[in-house]
């Protein structure tokens, strides 16, 4: 309607009106006008309806009988009221896009020409008339202008005559037929006009049945449809708008769709995303009209209101799409009670309700939300809350789960650290009711970190669960305990009846904790320190603080040990913090120097080599041993740091010895297992490569050699490649066994400093040592002796095999000025015996 407007309608020089016939309406209506009619007979608000129409009798016949077309004279009044002569012709066509049946009526006032005519009849001046008409240059002038007119319309009209053959087509129809207008000439057929287009392609669907489809365009059918949308090639869209003259011309106009068909493909394309979207969507939603009739609805609905979904239909009243769903047994509240369900009165009732919920079989419920929007549509939104139904009737029963969740610790089962909070309230409430103090031992795994690194995080899994399992069974039904990190435990203890229990409890831990366990085939050792504090000489609020700082006097005692809080730890701790900054500073200044002590051949006397040692070289108190700082300088993890210092040191000076004092001197370096394991290898090759003498790394007993995994012994034999040897440390002390040594294959064994003294105190310390001797024999491995502080004993322990000795007898550890001296100062002795105390 809207093309034929803009394109026609709207253009001519006659008055054209436009009207429609409602379907179930007695009357027409008119619906449009151009500006050539408003002026003949008034504006359009004045003549809507029916009668009041010019020539509405014509429009009705149209619209009655769509195929006919009529023409006829009429006596109509002008808008002043006066009466004119009229010629009117109309057709009527039906729009494809709303399916409305319209009549389209054209009016001239040919008053005039009556008029003069009948001047003529009464006058007898026929001859001037029509010389009058007969004018050559004027028809010749009309004829051009109307031309001019048509051609100067960008769609395309044409003119057949009643035997199809050509009479006048404009400029936009031969460029809608042919690349060659010249091609078109007057006279010519229909069917070869089509032919023509065809062949320059502009009707693809005709490709490849041609004369098929010249037949179905000439058939009757196709040429008395008054309105016809046509495809063209390169997605362009025409509609034909046909009619016959009433000398039997037949005239049609096409006009270009185009826009419109894209636009409304482009509409049908959002639609059906728009319905894909719903369908997807998994709850059944439905839209109904402002007259409550279906307008769309998704798969989900559907299914969810019919076992057959083809049962509802757009356009069905929403009454009877729950009288369906009712029938059907979709809605388990109606069971029983259908008529009601399906009565007018309760889906009027039903759908005021902006939410309700139903329950549907099979223990299913849905939540309908419902809400009407501003140009009436209803839309219905069903929410499947058939789990949040199932599980609010469990809702105490999951309360509890989550709050013993927020409690407890997954791995162990044990309270946490918000538990033990609760409990220690709990505790002080029953204290200030029934009296008696309350204890809390607060217990850290040792080794633990050891045992995460070398048998991985599923075996330190494995001791926390043993762990806790043996602090419950220990416990009494007052006690509670709670692991409030990694590795830590606390346990809170009632001391109401036996003041002393803390202190016991604490004392079975530590041998129950002692014990070792297996996991994934291997023993795994570990123990624990334990730190205790009570009321009243602690305050309740500060008990757990204070069970932290005995911990930490505990673990810097030596651990596997219980200590006690009492108010000078807090001194202790202000101290040690002190420390901990002043250890900091120091390795950023690099203030740890290398110590060396010498190691001397039990046979020959000779000097064969030196223990690295670390020494602080404090500004203000000078010289500090290992003893003060190692221990703090591990809890702060600048151990590695503080060795990597010393290591670097020392080779460096190293390179200063006499060639002949380097081809023989061994430097040993007491490693932690961290620096076996973390160690740049290709750095560390560097560096060791720049000394001529060997290289060796005292492997400490803390590593807990049976426990090392194969990574660890390929990366002993990484070191091993390149020149550097293994020794095992302080071996005697008990955490090394034969086997571990099979495993190890070191170079030489360190006996432990404290079983030196035993040589000269009974027949059993000489037994002990000859046994260590006797094993790195048959392993073929290198004995050497630390800890020698007489010549008696420098001298049994060379005669039970002891190869290098080592201790204070010799010498004490000294910085690199003085090895220096020691080393010139000292002759090559060939009998022990020759050696004195304190020589050198």
């Amino acid at each position: 309607m809207d093309a034929l407007k803009n394109s026609f309608l709207d253009l001519t020089c006659d008055a054209v009106a436009v009207c429609c016939w409602d379907d179930g309406s007695a009357d027409i209506h008119l619906v449009y006008i151009n500006d050539a009619f408003a002026d003949l007979f008034g504006p359009f608000e004045e003549l809507v309806v029916d009668n009041s129409i010019p020539c509405a009798s014509m429009h009705r016949g149209l619209l009655q009988d769509p195929s006919g077309k009529l023409q006829e004279a009429a006596e109509l009044k002008h808008t002043d009221g006066t009466m004119f002569q009229a010629s009117a012709a109309g057709f009527a066509f039906r729009d494809d896009e709303t399916d409305k049946l319209y009549s389209c009526v054209t009016y001239r006032d040919v008053s005039e020409n009556l008029s003069i005519r009948a001047e003529s009849r009464h006058k007898g001046a026929d001859e001037e008339l029509g010389a009058k008409q007969e004018d050559p240059v004027a028809l010749k002038a009309a004829y051009e202008r109307i031309l001019g007119a048509l051609n100067a319309h960008p769609d395309p009209i044409v003119i057949y005559d009643a035997d199809l053959r050509l009479v006048y087509r404009n400029d936009g129809y031969a460029a809608s037929v042919t690349d060659n207008p010249s091609e078109l000439v007057e006279g010519m057929r229909l069917r070869d006009v089509l032919l023509l287009a065809i062949e320059h392609g502009r009707y693809p669907a005709a490709v490849g049945r041609e004369e098929a489809w010249i037949e179905e365009i000439l058939s009757p059918n196709s040429l008395s449809q008054v309105a016809e949308n046509v495809e063209l090639a390169g997605d362009v869209h025409h509609k034909l708008i046909r009619s016959r003259a009433a000398n039997g011309d037949y005239v049609v106009i096409r006009l270009n769709s185009t826009e419109l068909v894209r636009e409304k493909r482009a509409a049908e394309a959002v639609q059906a995303r728009l319905i894909a979207a719903l369908n997807a969507y998994p709850a059944p939603f439905v839209i109904y009209d402002s007259d409550d009739c279906l307008v769309v609805c998704n798969d989900a609905y559907r299914v969810s209101m019919s076992n057959n979904p083809d049962d509802l239909k757009v356009g069905m009243h929403r009454t009877e799409v729950a009288r369906i769903a009712v029938r059907a047994g979709k809605i388990a509240n109606a069971v029983g009670r259908e008529e009601e369900w399906m009565s007018d009165a309760h889906q009027s009732m039903d759908v005021s309700k902006p939410v309700q919920d139903l329950e549907l079989p099979g223990d299913i419920h849905h939540r309908l939300l419902r809400s009407r929007v501003e140009n009436g549509d209803l839309v219905i939104l069903r929410i499947d809350t058939t789990e949040l139904v199932r599980q609010s009737r469990a809702l105490e029963k999951a309360n509890a789960e989550i709050t013993h969740m927020a409690l407890h610790d997954d791995l162990t089962g044990l309270g946490n650290r918000r538990y033990l909070a609760k409990q220690l309230e709990e505790f002080t409430i029953r204290r200030s009711q029934t009296g008696g103090e309350i204890g809390a031992l607060h217990i850290d795994l040792d080794r633990f970190k050891q045992i995460n690194d070398t048998m991985g995080h599923r075996a330190g899994d494995d001791v926390l669960v043993e762990v806790a399992k043996r602090i419950r069974l220990v416990l009494d039904g007052s006690e509670e305990v709670a692991r409030i990190g990694g590795d830590e435990f606390v346990v809170l203890v009632p001391l109401a009846n036996d003041p002393k229990r803390a202190a016991d409890l604490a004392e079975v831990l530590l041998k129950d904790l002692a014990r070792p366990m297996h996991t994934h085939g291997k023993e795994c050792r570990f123990g624990a320190s334990i730190g205790i504090a009570q009321t009243p000489l602690s305050e309740v609020e500060n008990l757990l603080t204070n069970s932290d700082v005995a911990l930490y006097k505990a673990k810097h005692r030596g651990r596997g040990r219980a200590e006690m809080f009492d108010h000078s730890d807090l001194e202790d701790v202000r101290n040690a913090k002190t420390l901990a900054d002043d250890i900091l500073r120091a390795v950023e200044q690099g203030e740890f120097v290398p110590y060396y002590q010498p190691q001397v051949d039990s046979r020959t006397g000779q000097i064969v080599g030196v223990e690295v040692l670390t020494r602080w070289l404090h500004p203000e108190k000078g010289i500090v041993a290992p003893s003060e700082f190692l221990t703090f300088a591990a809890d702060l993890s600048v151990a590695g740091d503080i060795d990597r210092q010393v290591f670097e040191r020392a080779l460096a000076e190293a390179r200063r010895l006499p060639a002949a004092a380097s081809d023989i001197i061994t430097l040993s370096f007491n490693v932690s297992e961290d620096r076996v394991n973390l160690t740049d290898i290709d750095e560390l090759g560097r560096m060791v490569q720049a000394y001529q003498g060997q290289v060796s790394f005292e492997l400490l007993e803390t590593i807990f050699l049976e426990e090392q995994d194969d990574t660890f012994l390929q990366r002993l034999d990484q070191l091993r490649g390149l020149g550097i040897s293994i020794e095992v440390d302080d071996f005697g002390s008990g955490h090394a066994s034969v086997v571990a040594l099979q495993r190890i294959n070191p170079d030489r064994l360190k006996i432990d400093r404290r079983l030196a003294a035993l040589v000269t105190t009974g027949s059993g310390g000489l037994r002990l040592i000859r046994s260590i001797i006797e094993i790195a024999q048959a392993l073929e491995l290198g004995v050497t002796a630390e800890g020698i502080e007489t010549k008696e004993q420098a001298e049994i322990l060379a005669k039970l095999g002891c190869d290098r000795l080592q201790g204070y007898y010799f010498a004490e550890p000294m910085p690199f000025s003085e090895l220096t001296t020691f080393l010139a100062s000292q002759p090559s002795i060939p009998e022990l015996t020759a050696f004195e105390p304190g020589a050198g």
